[in-house]
């Protein structure tokens, strides 16, 4: 009988493997075995982390154990132990709203409590399902999600021993890469490069292949943060498009308050592809460092695609890089400023500005600076006269950002609240995402180098837009 039940489940699997073109078969016995990993650091540097973890949960055959989706202000890498204070202490049900009221003077503890207080303040939480669909995973990687960021709560919940848990101690933020070609990673061990370059220093990592992870007995496998976009090195060509696989589940969702959300403020610019788009980073190093120089080559990329002529690009160097930064177009003599209206059909708006056509087959070289432009930035007034970003709208006065959105188009999202204090809204901690989405819905978006986050959203453009119609970002390099 149980031959005959194993027979028909494997002809059923063999059934649904012949309908995609990878397919990994697990058998769930008694002694399940389940990865873990701890999250840190923004929403985009998390979801880097959730795609690395979904990857190595499905080669290692262990159900993978999801923690919430941290919003707003989230701590960076820490070592195992401060990290888990944190994310304990924040991801376990209480009355925050209680607790965190003013310091008592005279009442030392009241102000210790405060510093934790602080973080609360700053900090949201969500299910990951209300941004992705996981559901085109299934075949290839179990999940469970997890609420609390809890060693103990976990290992309670699971029936699992500390004998039976293995932990990794991570050194720093980078502490290991893993390499399948294992050729490549003694390559990488013989030429010393095993380091990278951060924006602080050079750091070390350590190399690990698929064996050095399959070969733990543990049932659970207990990692630090696995953060990083070059983390995992995959050459089978069935972990290369799972790999795929898993970026493309971890798009945005648009069936949800949030995706609503960004729908309406879309329609509000004209449509889908009808206007164009700028993600801006600035607030954070090196970005902030480095705000001029990308705003005179954001300058120059836009006037390029609009048909407004720029100065000749400099000469390269032997290494094909340019000998020096490529300049924007003079600025314009006679500049227009102009706000917008509620109502993008009023004049004098609707007169001056103009869509760019959705249709990408179409020419929009004849717009100029007439082109309607959405800039998603996390600078708070972009158009603000103490702002050194200004002369943008010198070049592009059709220009909007978030703050020019009527308030009324961001309603949906005071149906989405935290996990751990349903009285807390996340309206403030989402307008990064709506911002930035919103942007990913342009016929043509220019991204902020070295910025993972605006790297991501330029592939949801390539998904949302390009792709449509047949096009990829390496179309317009």
């Amino acid at each position: 009988m149980w031959k005959r039940k194993t027979s028909l489940l494997l002809a059923s699997t063999v059934a649904f493997c012949s309908l995609v073109s990878i397919c990994f078969i697990y058998f769930y016995y008694e002694e399940e075995k389940y990865l873990a990993y701890l999250p840190h650091s923004g929403l985009s540097n998390q979801r880097i982390e959730l795609a690395n973890a979904l990857l190595l949960a499905a080669i290692l055959k262990r159900t993978l154990i999801i923690p919430p989706a941290f919003l707003g202000n989230v701590m960076g890498w820490m070592p195992r132990e401060q990290l888990l204070d944190h994310l304990g202490w924040l991801t376990t049900p209480k009355d925050f709203e209680t607790i965190c009221q003013p310091p008592t003077p005279g009442d030392l503890p009241s102000y210790i409590q405060r510093s934790k207080c602080a973080e609360y303040q700053q900090f949201a939480a969500i299910p990951w399902t209300h941004l992705h669909d996981f559901s085109a995973l299934s075949p290839y990687v179990r999940i469970r999600f997890q609420d609390t960021v809890s060693l103990e709560k976990l290992q309670q919940d699971l029936g699992i021993t500390d004998k039976d848990t293995f932990i990794y101690e991570d050194a720093h933020l980078y502490d290991w890469r893993l390499y399948e070609d294992i050729e490549e990673a003694k390559q990488i061990l013989r030429n010393g490069s095993n380091y990278i370059n951060s924006f602080t220093d050079r750091k070390y990592y350590k190399i690990f292949t698929l064996e050095h992870w399959k070969n733990r007995p543990e049932r659970l496998l207990q990692l630090g943060g696995i953060f990083g976009s070059t983390r995992l090195n995959m050459v089978k060509p069935e972990h290369v498009e799972l790999q795929q696989r898993i970026a493309e589940a971890l798009r945005y969702r648009l069936d949800t308050p949030l995706g609503e959300t960004v729908k309406g403020i879309v329609e509000h610019l004209g449509g889908k592809a009808t206007f164009m788009a700028v993600h801006f980073r600035v607030r954070d190093v090196p970005f902030r460092t480095y705000a001029i120089d990308n705003l005179h080559a954001f300058e120059r990329n836009m006037s390029i695609a609009t048909g407004i002529p720029v100065p000749p690009a400099p000469p390269l160097n032997e290494f094909g890089v340019y000998t020096s930064l490529p300049k924007p177009p003079p600025r314009p003599k006679n500049t227009i400023r102009i706000d917008p209206p509620k109502d993008l059909r009023d004049v004098p708006w609707s007169n001056l500005c103009e869509h760019v056509s959705p249709n990408l087959t179409e020419p929009i070289d004849h717009i100029g600076s007439h082109a309607i432009v959405y800039i998603a930035t996390d600078h708070k007034d972009l158009r603000g006269e103490n702002s050194r970003l200004l002369e943008w709208f010198d070049y592009f006065p059709c220009t909007l950002t978030l703050n020019d959105i009527p308030p009324e188009l961001l309603s949906p999202l005071d149906q989405m609240h935290c996990m751990f204090s349903p009285s807390k809204p996340l309206k403030s901690f989402l307008i990064p995402l709506v911002d930035a989405m919103v942007a990913a819905h342009a016929r043509r978006i220019f991204t902020t180098p070295r910025s993972t986050f605006s790297k991501y959203i330029g592939e949801l453009n390539e998904a949302w837009v390009l792709k449509e119609q047949g096009y990829t970002l390496d179309s317009f390099s």
